[in-house]
């Protein structure tokens, strides 16, 4: 977990997004929810994907959502001035978390999502006030102890709520190509299989209502997003680089090596903590 940690470690971020602001003509102290886009949404498909997350959720206002593996917040975000609910986002990174929770009172956000540094795998404080529904993306493939991740994510789910994964799983080989933007060798990098997955969530206490293979649609993100990366010669002012540092550029292009290659399979999968579950 310190190797994790170390890996998400992103001193000065703040500065360094507000440097990128600027040069990208955008001031810090006025912002939009939009401007943050090019550096909020950490996972593949980017604000595509949030915003059919955000549909499937199915949440409102007054609904209490947990964001396991919050990163800098984009998406709680998106999730709370869309719908009106009050976000709660657990994430490894203090760099992170302090970095988006100012972003979050920038946008006038504050009030509705709060980024709290921690260990997703220790969530006993929220236990006594259940959630209405979570979600974790992208988060699974640093996580080797699944079966404590998920157990832990259903205690503090209120029954019946929604939860939805949007995870990078294995193909069934362990050989994948690295560096990868979550592991920067094999030894921090654990993906599970699709039924892999579906076994640990039943156990955990969750019902699965539907498995998604997003594959092509990941693979057409990549293809676009290195065409205009081609056309526009250089990486533009704010980018996710700017976050995860200049490797960013080739650890996107080994992951849709992988996905070419079929090692890889994004996924989105629909559960629900089931009526009768039986974690406590």
């Amino acid at each position: 977990m310190t190797e994790v940690k170390e890996h998400y470690a992103a001193p000065n971020l703040i500065e360094r997004i507000d440097q990128a602001l600027v040069a990208a003509g955008k001031s810090p102290d006025s912002l939009q929810l939009a401007d943050l886009t090019p550096i909020d949404e950490f996972h593949l498909r980017g604000a595509m994907a949030t915003n059919e997350l955000i549909e499937l959720l199915d949440v409102s206002q007054g609904n209490r959502v947990l964001d396991v593996g919050s990163g800098l917040g984009g998406p709680a975000r998106r999730l709370a001035a869309a719908t009106g609910c009050h976000v709660t986002g657990v994430d490894l990174s203090e760099d992170f978390c302090l970095a988006g929770n100012e972003l979050s009172r920038r946008v006038g956000l504050a009030e509705q999502v709060n980024l709290e540094p921690g260990n997703a795998m220790q969530l006993e404080l929220f236990e006594s006030s259940p959630f209405d529904a979570a979600w974790s993306i992208h988060v699974g493939m640093n996580v080797e102890q699944k079966d404590s991740f998920y157990s832990g994510i259903a205690r503090v789910l209120s029954s019946g709520a929604r939860f939805l994964v949007f995870d990078i799983l294995s193909a069934g080989s362990d050989d994948i190509l690295f560096p990868v933007p979550w592991a920067d060798e094999p030894a921090h990098s654990f993906l599970a299989t699709v039924d892999e997955m579906s076994a640990l969530l039943k156990a955990a206490g969750f019902t699965i209502e539907r498995t998604v293979d997003q594959s092509a649609q990941c693979l057409a993100f990549l293809d676009e997003l290195f065409e205009r990366m081609k056309q526009e010669g250089s990486p533009p002012a704010l980018g996710l680089h700017v976050v995860t540092g200049p490797s960013f550029g080739e650890a996107i292009r080994t992951v849709r090596r992988n996905l070419v290659e079929g090692l890889v399979v994004p996924t989105v999968i629909h559960a629900r903590k089931s009526e009768r579950s039986s974690v406590r």
